[in-house]
């Protein structure tokens, strides 16, 4: 189960054009369903949700409605936040630049077709 992008026209007030741009879709429906049905499975105790988007409190205000000992935390990328995410999760943390930083790939990942994948410079 995952999100796509979708290809969206928008209009910059700014220059008075259309431009191309795309939008995630689907992503936090996804995130939502997998966590209803992991705890349903009873597959852990304490869920982490790292986002920073409050279309996920309906899922959150549901699994804690229906599994009252299950806890559920929220940790904020850098740059997002969510009072209402923070209000209805037991625990929160803010992502550090420090945490971002070790989980990224290498700065060049050479796939098994001779190509190579280089992380833009303008990426942390």
């Amino acid at each position: 189960m995952l999100g796509h992008f979708k290809y969206k026209d928008r209009f910059c007030t700014r220059c008075v054009n259309l431009y191309p741009t795309y939008e995630e879709k689907e992503t936090d429906v996804n995130i939502a369903g997998k966590l209803f049905q992991t705890t349903v499975m009873n597959e852990w105790d304490r869920a982490f949700i790292v986002s920073g988007d409050s279309d996920l409190v309906p899922a959150v205000k549901t699994v804690k409605a229906t599994f009252p000992t299950k806890e559920i935390g929220v940790i904020f990328p850098i740059g997002r936040s969510s009072e209402n995410l923070k209000k209805n999760c037991d625990f929160k943390r803010k992502m550090t630049e420090e945490q971002l930083a070790s989980c990224q790939f290498p700065e060049i990942i050479n796939l098994s077709d001779g190509r190579q994948l280089i992380k833009s410079p303008t990426w942390l």
